[in-house]
């Protein structure tokens, strides 16, 4: 019984191995273009490339943000917008989130 237990604990942990290993990977092949992926037959706006945009801006301003913790923060992601949303460059990442909509 304690050799299944071991199989089942070494499968687990390869699978982590290879899920940590391949998803850096298959996010450095995402070509963005704005709010847009760059794909095969065009443009496609992805909320990816959005949290890529909106980081980029709030750095551009000097926020310290990383697009992980806009992608991982809805919160980061709803104030940043808030914040910086009259921003021309966030018009299509921020969408209902931008003060100007509550005005």
């Amino acid at each position: 019984m304690r050799e299944h237990h071991a199989i089942g604990l070494a499968a687990c942990l390869l699978g982590a191995t290879l899920i940590s290993v391949t998803a850096p990977a298959l996010a450095a092949k995402i070509k963005c273009q704005g709010i847009f992926q760059v794909m095969k037959h065009g443009l496609l706006s992805t909320p990816y490339c959005q949290d890529q945009e909106i980081a980029r801006v709030a750095r551009s301003y000097g926020w310290k943000v990383t697009v992980a913790q806009v992608r991982n923060d809805p919160l980061k992601k709803v104030y940043i917008c808030q914040a910086l949303g009259n921003d021309n460059r966030l018009k299509g990442a921020c969408g209902a989130y931008s003060s100007r909509r509550y005005r």
